[in-house]
Parts: structure tokens; C-alpha cells; sequence
């Protein structure tokens, strides 16, 4: 004797409709709430400040870059970290990465010291393009990605300057 009531075939249907279909929307949903929230944060804009060698070897040389981190977002980023690459005169010369943390205030700025490591090819690449050219300033390329605490994923960004040497007056200063 079996004293289960019959489900009705539209019932039936309607679950089977919400096992099979609700897992599709909460991954749409998932997908486009996550597309949201890192489209409405802009890459900080960053410069190129300074270039200074650290350690000098055989086959690579260390150098400390400083950028200028500019917060253009109506929100504080806090950034977890960053990859780079520096391109001087259209060729590679440092990569770089930091795990340093920088809170960077809404519509604010900070100055940051990364290290970077450049080999002995691209080092002598340079030297050659400098002598070549001899260039008034160098033009620069900076590319990488940022990471976000408390985000998944990262913000890439392409920045490009020139860096001018220093004003005879400087070299004292």
C-alpha cells in the first residue's frame, strides 16, 4: 500500500526546470557581478620618477625605480602588488615584481620604490641605442598588471613617457 499522493506532471516539471536551470543564472549573475565590480575601478595612472642602479654583477644588473601612483577612482585602492615590464627607447631593460603593500587614497597619490632586474644583453642594448642616438630624453614604456587586495584577478595597465637627465643646475642639488 503506498500512501504517497501522485505528483502532478507539471510540478514535476517545474522542479526538474529549477534543478536543471537555476545553476546556469547563479553562474550568469556570478560572471556579471564579477565583470562589474572590475569594470567600475580605473588602473591608477602611473610615471616613471627615477632610475637608480643598487648592484652591478657580471651577468645582471638591480636597479630601484620609482613611480608615481595616481588614484583616479572616487574610492581608496589598496594595491597587494605589482609586475612590470620597463622599456627604454622601444627595448626591454628591467622586469620587476613587488609584493608591497599601498594604500592609495581616493583621488590620491603616493610615490613607490620597486626593485627591477635587467640583464647584461639588455644593459649593453642600451649603452648601444644611447651612443647611437644620443637622445635628448629617453622615451619609456611600463607595462604590467596591478593586484588588488580583497579583489580576484588584477588590473593591467600601458603607461609610456619620456625621462629627461638631469638639469646641469640638478647635479649639484
Amino acid at each position: 500500500m503506498n500512501n504517497l499522493l501522485p505528483v502532478p506532471v507539471s510540478l514535476r516539471v517545474m522542479i526538474l526546470t529549477l534543478i536543471v536551470v537555476s545553476p546556469g543564472f547563479a553562474l550568469t549573475f556570478w560572471v556579471t557581478g564579477c565583470a562589474t565590480l572590475s569594470a567600475s575601478i580605473t588602473p591608477p595612472n602611473l610615471s616613471v620618477v627615477s632610475i637608480e642602479p643598487a648592484e652591478v654583477g657580471p651577468l645582471e644588473q638591480k636597479y630601484h625605480l620609482k613611480v608615481r601612483l595616481q588614484n583616479p577612482n572616487d574610492h581608496a585602492l589598496e594595491i597587494s602588488g605589482i609586475s612590470y615590464v620597463l622599456e627604454v627607447n622601444g627595448q626591454p631593460l628591467l622586469k620587476g615584481v613587488s609584493s608591497d603593500r599601498v594604500t592609495l587614497p581616493r583621488f590620491g597619490e603616493s610615490i613607490i620604490e620597486l626593485s627591477g632586474v635587467s640583464t647584461l644583453f639588455g644593459f649593453l642594448r642600451q649603452l648601444q641605442a644611447l651612443e647611437d642616438k644620443k637622445p635628448l630624453g629617453m622615451h619609456y614604456r611600463i607595462r604590467g598588471k596591478f593586484g588588488l587586495a580583497n579583489r580576484l584577478g588584477s588590473l593591467p595597465f600601458s603607461y609610456e613617457g619620456t625621462l629627461l637627465p638631469p638639469a646641469a643646475g640638478d647635479a649639484g642639488s
